[in-house]
């Protein structure tokens, strides 16, 4: 670890946010500059998916990744986002800047201020962490560094790694922390993931702030931040938290899209899930438990409201297809489930035990503490107010139950336990508790909001 290796980082993730402010001026635009530094860590992780997926889709036409690659396809998206803000006359800031900070109320000054006290501590945790994860130090930096010194996906060396379906999005993006770094330091990368997980809480809270109160919005945050899983794995650099945290925003923005109507949030939302299907495999199961989800809660509204989630779906799966046939052309594996396909009716005695797993995995406190349990009332709290909203988060939480239940039940080799090294079934549920830190708030807010109107 080296303060240059880190000066780099902190230029990397300064091109990410630049990027992201043009994408999202594409998308909306700010009204005032205040908006705008709300909405930072929103556009800096729009960044990280926007020049995440642009990478992969590089690497794949066979361009090599470098650090003047990385700087031009990040000014031809900035291009791009800023032609396309001026053409749809995306609101701006007024000039000169005048930037009013707001007045945080003293729940939401405590509660921030225990995030600080918790991010600080996690940048201390990565700053001097070693490569101890197994997939980490296996098959997810060997791809990164294989990236940094060949260039592209060398065919014979990916061919001997581990886990040669996954979509390279991460090994993209540690690669080019490389190159910000000067050299391919795999201590220093677990910063990287710090700076992830900073621009995902800034995310949700610039996402949520102002629709939410800040008595719900944070504790729910903090909760989540602070169970053992994510204090342990948050900072690991590979796919898994990452996944956990597209996931997530893809599914508030779906959520208050819901409630506002907003197009725009289905355009993020759809930014997020493609990012999603080119991190891990599980991606593309995740995208289907959201998208059907929201589909599901808008079919009476007519074909026009329900078929919108269900093109955000294609759209991102769509952002797979070019990595799908680099598999096939290059005779490497799918990574599917054994025994016949779907490997479900030939393993039917899985089913149960499969299904209990996940259930004791989502409710073990020594795991999650007591979010999985929150949600449930949260969700049956909302019934009563906010119905859409609920059977939205309702039927969301049931299809990534099933998921996580087929995770187990269609791979044979996979045993029922939830020891990480045997099976994945705990990373694989991180993706509903960490999408929780915004389900809560929302489904609270709703309850909360039809009391006061009720009481008025």
């Amino acid at each position: 670890m080296s303060w240059a290796a880190i000066l780099g980082l902190v230029g990397l993730n300064l091109w990410f946010a630049v990027v992201g402010i043009a994408v999202v001026f594409a998308l909306r635009g700010w009204a005032t500059w205040s908006e705008l530094g709300r909405q930072l860590g929103l556009a800096y992780m729009a960044g990280v998916a926007a020049l995440g997926v642009a990478m992969v889709w590089q690497l794949t036409v066979g361009v090599n990744l470098s650090l003047v690659s990385v700087l031009v396809l990040g000014i031809a998206l900035a291009a791009l986002g800023v032609l396309a803000g001026v053409r749809l006359a995306r609101p701006r800031p007024p000039r000169p800047v005048r930037f009013r900070m707001p007045r945080p109320g003293i729940t939401a000054s405590v509660f921030a201020a225990f995030t600080v006290v918790y991010l600080e501590a996690q940048f201390r945790a990565g700053r001097l962490a070693g490569l101890y994860e197994f997939d980490a130090w296996s098959f997810w930096v060997p791809k990164a560094k294989a990236i940094y010194f060949f260039g592209g996906l060398d065919t014979q060396f990916f061919r001997e790694l581990a886990g040669q379906s996954y979509p390279p999005l991460v090994p993209a993006l540690e690669a080019a922390a490389f190159h910000f770094m000067g050299k391919p330091d795999d201590i220093t990368l677990h910063l990287q993931f710090w700076f992830l997980l900073v621009g995902f809480v800034w995310a949700l809270i610039g996402l949520l702030a102002g629709r939410v109160s800040a008595w719900v919005l944070w504790p729910s945050l903090l909760l989540v931040l602070v169970t053992p899983h994510v204090v342990d794995a948050a900072l690991q650099p590979q796919a898994d938290f990452l996944l956990d945290e597209f996931f997530a925003l893809a599914v508030v923005a779906i959520a208050l899209w819901l409630r506002d109507r907003d197009a725009y949030l289905l355009s993020l939302a759809t930014l997020f899930l493609a990012a999603a299907t080119l991190t891990k495999r599980e991606g593309l199961v995740l995208v289907a438990c959201c998208v059907i989800a929201a589909s599901l809660v808008t079919w009476r509204e007519g074909r026009v409201t329900w078929l919108r989630p269900a093109i955000v779906g294609v759209m991102a799966v769509l952002a797979l297809v070019p990595w799908r046939i680099l598999l096939a052309v290059r005779d490497l594996p799918g990574g599917g489930p054994e025994a016949g396909g779907i490997g479900l009716f030939s393993n039917a005695d899985r089913a149960w035990p499969s299904l209990r797993l996940t259930l004791s995995t989502l409710f073990d406190f020594e795991i999650w503490l007591i979010v999985a349990p929150l949600l449930l009332l949260a969700i049956l709290a909302a019934l009563l107010y906010s119905r859409q909203l609920a059977a939205y988060a309702g039927a969301l939480s049931v299809l990534c139950v099933a998921a996580f239940t087929w995770s187990t039940w269609a791979f044979p080799s996979l045993p029922i336990t939830k020891a990480a090294a045997l099976n994945p079934i705990v990373r694989f549920s991180g993706a509903l508790v960490v999408a929780a830190a915004g389900l809560v708030p929302l489904l609270l807010a709703g309850v909360q909001r039809t009391m006061r109107v009720d009481a008025d």
